[in-house]
């Protein structure tokens, strides 16, 4: 490869997130540096944002772009202040937010692959936000087709693969990648691809984007919204929470098919159907967090713990997906019809004894036994606070 490219940081240190620059170059309120790990937007990924630390104050980088003459931030600026150029500046990367591009952009590649793959259609067109995904179709496939799709993205996400990023110049590309290039074709000097399934690949695609190392990483996909050619997808627990809204949608029709004529039942009963697809598929995911669950943990006298609010998941379906659990973890879920579910896998710290300090605490009803309890929680204020309270009192 030619010496003189210099590879960005956001493609050779996706995961790093703060770095010592030089400003090289100053317009208005944008500003040029020697290096950056942000990200200038592109490919249907938005542009990084963060902060500036210069002479010892922060300044917010609202938007990071490229145009012929290099990569410039944008900054909000409240007060008269002149930037020097040649001064040496932290940059500090939104690294919450470039994570929440990350994971859906990877699982784009994913969906993709697999819809090519498995329907021989092509991805016209993606976008992606916060956890979310737009994609295009070339061809208007079956509701069913679809979830075939999403079972195998997130069989193989629940399996994990490395996800490799290669930068070669275009003699290199032309000889050793073209030919198994997935999608558009790159006429650039220098190539950078993104390759699913590490040395021996499954996917293979030009992408500038920043991507996840490991498949793993992005928990599980989940199908929003259908719309001819266009689908939308929700990542990781946003997934989940959707499922919980639909699943809530659908407990309000069914009250009221019994008071209406037979045609209105009819419509119901079928979008009954939809949502048990829906319902496995909020199961699959939920089984999927609970298998790498670790990241949501953190550790209270000694005792890793987490907990979620999830308004629409009830008792069996937490059940189900509590198996996946490794061990010495001790989760406290607010479910459907203000239940607190309360999930150990460590001995030491029993479930059902944690319900009945709850149960004395606000004089309530439940009971359990050491890996699953569940009391009633109605008109009770942050009963997640209250179970980390206890636990930290232990």
């Amino acid at each position: 490869m030619n010496k003189e490219f210099i590879v960005p940081l956001y493609w050779s240190a996706p995961y790093q997130t703060e770095v010592i620059a030089r400003i090289t170059s100053v317009r208005k309120n944008e500003l040029q540096f020697n290096q950056t790990l942000f990200y200038p937007g592109g490919g249907g990924q938005l542009s990084d944002t963060g902060s500036i630390i210069y002479l010892d104050e922060e300044f917010p980088i609202i938007e990071t772009y490229k145009d012929e003459e290099g990569i410039w931030h944008k900054l909000d600026i409240k007060k008269n202040i002149t930037f020097q150029e040649n001064q040496d500046v932290l940059l500090r990367l939104d690294w919450s937010k470039r994570y929440s591009y990350m994971k859906p952009h990877s699982a784009q590649h994913l969906l993709s692959h697999l819809f090519h793959k498995m329907n021989n259609c092509d991805t016209e067109k993606a976008n992606f936000d916060e956890l979310r995904i737009e994609i295009e179709l070339s061809k208007n496939l079956a509701v069913n087709q679809i979830l075939k799709v999403v079972n195998e993205t997130n069989r193989i996400i629940e399996q994990g693969a490395e996800v490799r990023s290669i930068i070669v110049d275009q003699e290199e590309y032309s000889k050793e990648y073209l030919s198994r290039t997935r999608g558009k074709k790159s006429k650039e000097g220098f190539v950078r691809l993104i390759e699913l399934g590490g040395e021996e690949g499954f996917d293979l695609v030009c992408c500038g984007g920043v991507h996840v190392k490991n498949l793993s990483e992005i928990k599980g996909v989940f199908l929003e919204s259908k719309k001819e050619h266009t689908l939308k997808f929700l990542v990781n627990q946003k997934g989940l929470l959707f499922a919980n809204e639909q699943r809530g949608l659908m407990l309000k029709l069914e009250e009221i098919t019994t008071k209406k004529g037979e045609k209105l039942l009819e419509i119901v009963e079928n979008k009954i159907k939809e949502n048990e697809i829906l319902q496995f598929n909020s199961v699959n995911l939920l089984r999927l967090i609970f298998q790498n669950i670790q990241p949501y943990c953190k550790k209270i006298n000694g005792y890793s713990f987490t907990s979620f609010t999830l308004p629409e998941i009830d008792r069996l379906h937490i059940q189900s997906a509590a198996k996946e659990l490794d061990s010495d973890i001790f989760v406290a879920i607010h479910g459907r019809n203000e239940i607190l579910y309360l999930i150990s896998t460590n001995g030491k710290l029993p479930a059902n004894e944690i319900t009945n300090t709850l149960i004395e605490k606000i004089g309530t009803k439940g009971g359990g036994n050491k890996g699953f309890a569940q009391l009633s929680i109605k008109n009770v204020k942050e009963p997640l606070q209250l179970v980390e309270e206890i636990i930290s009192s232990l």
